[in-house]
C-alpha cells in the first residue's frame, strides 16, 4: 500500500481560494486537463479525504459520485450521509492503522484537503507527495503548508500543456 497526493496549489502555494474553492477550479479550462489524476486514480483502491473536502465534492458531484469503485474514508467525527459507501473516522492515526490492517493491494489516494493532508504528514504516513503547480496566483486562501517543515526528495516532475507543473515528492 502505498499513500500518495495529488493536489493542485497555486503558484503562491494555496491548495484553495478564501471561499474555499480548489485552486484546481480556479483555473480557466482546468476541466480540459487532467494533470497526471487519471494515472494516479488508475493505481488507487482506496480514497481519503477532509470532511471539508467530502462535502464539497457532494455537493459538486451531485448524483455522479466519482468514487463508486473505490473504499472511501472520511475523517469526521460526524455522520455520513446514507447511501454514498463512504466511511467516517475521527483520527488520523486510527484511519492509518485502519489502511494498515485492510490489505489494501493498491494505492490510496489521499486527496486532502490541507488539513488531512499536513496530519498524514505528521505522522509519516504519505509515500509519494504529488504537487501540481498551477500558472496562477491566488494571493489568499487556504495554504497547502502552513506550520509544517519536512524535508523531501524530488522523484519526478512533468510539465503540464496549460503551464502547469506537476512535482512528485518522496519524504527524505
Amino acid at each position: 500500500m502505498v499513500i500518495r497526493t495529488h493536489v493542485g496549489v497555486s503558484l503562491d502555494g494555496f491548495l484553495a481560494d478564501a471561499d474555499g474553492v480548489a485552486a484546481w477550479e480556479s483555473l480557466p479550462g482546468y476541466e480540459r486537463h487532467s494533470h497526471g489524476i487519471a494515472e494516479v486514480l488508475e493505481h488507487c483502491e482506496a480514497v481519503v479525504m477532509g470532511r471539508a473536502t467530502f462535502d464539497r465534492g457532494l455537493s459538486k458531484w451531485a448524483g455522479d459520485w466519482p468514487w463508486r469503485d473505490k473504499d472511501v474514508h472520511v475523517l469526521t467525527s460526524r455522520p455520513l450521509p446514507e447511501g454514498i459507501g463512504a466511511r467516517p473516522c475521527p483520527s488520523p492515526a486510527e484511519l492509518l492503522r485502519r489502511l494498515q490492517f485492510t490489505g489494501l493491494m493498491g494505492d490510496v489516494h489521499l486527496l486532502g484537503g490541507a488539513r488531512a493532508i499536513r496530519a498524514f504528514l505528521d505522522l509519516g504516513a504519505i509515500d509519494r507527495l504529488g504537487v501540481v503547480v498551477l500558472p496562477m496566483l491566488l494571493g489568499k486562501g487556504i495554504p497547502l503548508f502552513a506550520d509544517t517543515a519536512q524535508a523531501l526528495h524530488l522523484q519526478c516532475q512533468r510539465p503540464h500543456p496549460n503551464g502547469a507543473v506537476e512535482l512528485i515528492y518522496t519524504p527524505a
